[in-house]
């Protein structure tokens, strides 16, 4: 007989059988929503939309799907609110009440000194909690939901309106309908008039034929209190709004939850006629003085004296919040920040590029700098340049130094390249990188040599070693990396901690070309000259050039009498058959590196020689030669 799931998941179902219980769960029906065996460490819904609910709900769809969609709703989230098991919540809530409703929506805003009793009483009070036809899930629409509870018969509702008849006037142009901090859930901030009572001040009296309708029409309404604004309405550049005369487009003559009785928050109110604006402010990098100050940072509501109604010309308007003394004064000044037109580079209200660059900063740079842009479309080119972050290196807007370098070429390379930068305490330190003279040997931008290098090894290395070009062009025997101009196949091009700048110790460093010999080397039987077993190679070899076959500092017999000195002494009279080796060329019998041989013979011998029979041949040798 097939068991139930909850016949193994018995503490879970004790759990969720609990207060109100999900259908399913009653019937103990988990499949109707989980996939039977879901995965290893998981168990799967069939459906992780509203989908899956509608399957049973179907009949409630229609019902909760009209009008505005409540956000979970349309985003299929039915579970944001509801558990799908149990809960002890009516409609199986997660929460009760406003709680539920405060899990997403700010709870301040609901509980200030004075709360509306709809609220008290719930959100459902006025709200539906899935959709409405009527926008912000309302039951109603606007006063006709008010009117429900607030019923304008009566005569109570004028008698709050100092005896004027409000019915048809829109409730929540004046009121909040959650909470506020003034009596009778009138909004934070009310025009003067409104707040002191005195309706009449602007309107026509409560018992007239017209008591709503003005006084006065228009602007000229207005300026009978406030007269200081008249000029700004004059000045040459005049906001469309306050040249008609039309104050109430942007202010509620009464209350509102905004600074000077604003209608809506700055910048929704300014979208409501500059809707390219709005469209414009969804870039990715938004001008500060929007994000803190809104458009009144820059532009003035009423009039100016200045295009677009900005409150001042040119880089005076951006001064007024960026501190003058951070652009100009320097000794350099980027020519746009000479002429106070930031806005060559600037866009004042957004940009997708970071610091609201009106494109990407090195076509920036290269819309004024042309001829940068050719010089510098090179083989190789600096990283920076690459990526067109030119003001990794340059000051955009004005320094002390010379190409509006942000800091002297001596330190500004190690600011990215720092795990380079060596003190000149290394034996092996190039002082042209230790003193930061990168430009002697590298282009800051481009060039169509490795690593930007200012030309070939040869041209940049014999600029500083003249020496070594002129003991190449007098010698007969050119080491074959200079030969070839490749000084860095020995030397590290900025320093090592090896003396000379070495790559690695001379032995080895030798031995990377000459393979042949450092496999001699290193055979088990070899015996190995002692000046190659100390890796003293420049003992015998010039480094760069010679006038000598294997590039050798002397002739035979002379390069080994630095060493064997004394070629008349007894001891070596007695190893040569009692002949003495002076005059003669050592390399006739010797190998100069390595041999099987200890005394380093050469491997083919003379049969006299190797019996040691030297008598043979030469007068006055022995009979027997030491062996």
């Amino acid at each position: 007989m097939r068991k139930y799931c909850v016949d193994c998941h018995t503490q879970e179902y004790a759990t969720y059988s609990k207060g109100n219980t999900h259908s399913p769960v009653i019937k103990k029906n988990c499949e109707s929503c989980h996939i039977p065996h879901g995965l290893i460490g998981a168990l799967l819904l069939k459906d992780n939309t509203s989908g899956l609910c509608y399957q049973c709900h179907a009949e409630a769809k229609p019902l909760i799907e009209k009008g505005t969609l409540h956000a979970p709703v349309a985003a299929g989230e039915c579970l944001k609110c509801h558990d799908p098991h149990t809960s002890t919540y009516k409609g199986l809530s997660r929460a009760k009440g406003n709680e539920l409703c405060y899990t997403c929506h700010d709870r301040g805003l609901f509980e200030k000194q004075n709360t509306h009793k709809a609220v008290l009483d719930g959100c459902s009070s006025c709200h539906d909690p899935h959709s409405s036809e009527h926008g912000s899930g309302l039951l109603a629409k606007g006063n006709e939901l008010c009117a429900t509870c607030h019923s304008p018969a009566g005569g109570a509702l004028n008698k709050a309106h100092s005896e004027y008849n409000v019915e048809g006037t829109d409730c929540l142009s004046c009121h909040t309908p959650h909470a506020s901090d003034g009596e009778n859930l009138v909004r934070d901030y009310s025009h003067a008039p409104f707040a002191e009572r005195k309706c009449s001040d602007c309107h026509n009296p409560p018992d007239s034929a017209e008591p709503l309708a003005t006084v006065v029409s228009g602007g000229a309404l207005c300026e009978k209190c406030h007269s200081e604004k008249i000029n700004e309405f004059r000045k040459p550049v005049t906001h469309a709004p306050s040249a008609k005369g039309e104050c109430s487009a942007c202010h509620n003559p009464h209350a509102s939850d905004q600074r000077f009785e604003l209608r809506s928050p700055e910048r929704s109110l300014c979208y409501s006629c500059h809707s390219d604006a709005k469209v414009l402010h969804e870039k990715k990098y938004l001008h500060s003085a929007i994000k803190e100050s809104s458009c009144t940072g820059c532009h003035d509501a009423h009039g100016s004296d200045h295009k677009s109604v900005l409150k001042d010309e040119g880089a005076n308007l951006c001064y007024g919040c960026h501190d003058r003394a951070g652009f100009s004064g320097k000794s350099i000044e980027h020519s746009p920040v000479k002429e106070d037109n930031c806005i060559i580079c600037h866009d004042p209200h957004a940009s997708e590029q970071k610091g609201v660059l009106t494109a990407p900063e090195g076509e920036l740079c290269y819309s004024c700098h042309t001829a940068a842009k050719k010089d510098f479309d090179l083989v190789t080119a600096h990283p920076t340049v690459k990526k067109g972050e030119c003001s990794k290196c340059h000051a955009p807007h004005g320094g002390d130094i010379p190409n509006l370098l942000i800091e002297r070429s001596e330190t500004l390379c190690f600011t990215c390249h720092k795990s380079m930068q060596r003190g000149g305490e290394d034996v092996g330190s190039h002082q042209v990188f230790t003193e930061g003279k990168c430009l002697e040997c590298h282009n800051a931008h481009a060039s169509n040599n490795p690593v930007q290098l200012l030309g070939t090894a040869e041209v940049i290395c014999y600029k500083c070693h003249s020496s070594v070009k002129q003991g190449v062009a007098q010698s007969k025997v050119p080491h074959d990396p200079v030969a070839k101009a490749k000084c860095y196949s020995c030397h590290r091009p900025h320093g090592s901690k090896i003396e000379g700048m070495l790559a690695r110790p001379l032995d080895s460093l030798c031995y990377t070309c000459h393979e042949a010999l450092k496999d001699d080397v290193e055979k088990e039987d070899a015996s190995v000259h002692r000046v190659v077993k100390r890796g003293k190679c420049l003992e015998c070899h010039g480094a760069h050039f010679s006038q000598l076959k294997g590039l050798l500092t002397s002739s035979g017999k002379n390069m080994c009498n630095k060493c064997h000195a004394n070629q008349d002494g007894a001891a070596m009279v007695q190893a040569h058959g009692n002949i003495s080796p002076k005059g003669s060329d050592c390399l006739g019998c010797h190998e100069a590196h390595v041999a099987q041989d200890k005394r380093l013979l050469h491997k083919n011998m003379h049969k006299p020689f190797e019996d040691g029979a030297c008598a043979s041949c030469h007068r006055g040798a022995s009979k027997g030669r030491k062996k």
